[in-house]
């Protein structure tokens, strides 16, 4: 996963409400990330944490 050069934006701040554009837009940019099937995710979930294992 890359991490992008731009400021992020701390979206905890209270009294600073979000514009409808910029919700729809995070709202688009999370849908294009890559998903897993649930199978696939505890799978995945289980190989990091049995490497993790000491």
């Amino acid at each position: 996963m890359k991490t992008d050069d731009k400021k992020s934006k701390n979206l905890a701040t209270p009294g600073k409400p979000m514009s409808e554009e910029d919700f729809a837009c995070l709202i688009k940019e999370a849908e294009e990330g890559e998903f897993l099937s649930d199978e696939d995710f505890h799978n995945k979930f289980e190989a990091w944490r049995l490497s993790r294992k000491k």
